[in-house]
């Protein structure tokens, strides 16, 4: 097989993914790694649902704790149809967050799952 037709399979098979992704996806069997191009694409424009509300400001990586991620998680479980944008207001030992469902992506065969386009929750800080 030829240098473009193995370029075309890897480019096909990371459309694929991309369109199939979604926040429930499962991680794809041993071996169905998609191998990466010379020049790796650039992440695809996300839809977030317009921009953020006044007084929120993403969270620093020291205060993301194992609770918030689960209130996280739950947001985007209890939200499946929300548009992107829905904002959710939470607190965790008195603090206040929002979660807002925004589109999410991950590049196909690294280390974050689910792979390609995805419905994710981004966590704010109300301060």
């Amino acid at each position: 097989m030829g240098f473009r037709a193995v370029l075309a399979l890897v480019g096909c098979c990371a459309f694929l993914l991309t369109l199939s992704a979604c926040s429930r996806q499962k991680s794809p069997q041993a071996g169905a790694v998609p191998q990466p191009s010379a020049a790796p694409p650039k992440p695809p424009r996300l839809a977030t649902g317009g921009p953020v509300s006044p007084g929120l400001r993403h969270l620093r990586s020291d205060e993301t704790t194992p609770e918030v991620a689960r209130r996280a998680r739950e947001i985007l479980d209890a939200n499946d149809g929300a548009r992107f944008g829905t904002e959710v207001p939470f607190e965790v030992d008195g603090r206040s967050y929002v979660g807002r469902i925004e589109e999410h992506y991950h590049e196909p065969g690294g280390s974050r799952r689910p792979w390609g386009r995805h419905r994710g929750v981004t966590v704010y800080r109300a301060d």
